[in-house]
């Protein structure tokens, strides 16, 4: 009675219209391998080495 009815939230879609040209276009891209799908390795085993040497570097000043 004292609350205020729920009104439902307005939907807010801007259509996409399928474009044959584009897909074309992408299918002759995915063909030839323009986009790059290259997974980029970790840096983990740089920071490891890197690690690792600041160590080594840390041990042999302390006992050299």
């Amino acid at each position: 009675m004292f609350m205020r009815k729920p009104q439902n939230k307005r939907f807010e879609y801007t259509p996409r219209f399928y474009d044959p040209k584009k897909d074309e276009k992408a299918l002759r891209r995915r063909q030839i391998k323009f986009e790059s799908n290259v997974r980029r390795g970790s840096t983990r085993p740089l920071i490891i080495i890197v690690i690792m040497f600041i160590l080594v570097y840390l041990i042999y000043t302390y006992f050299g």
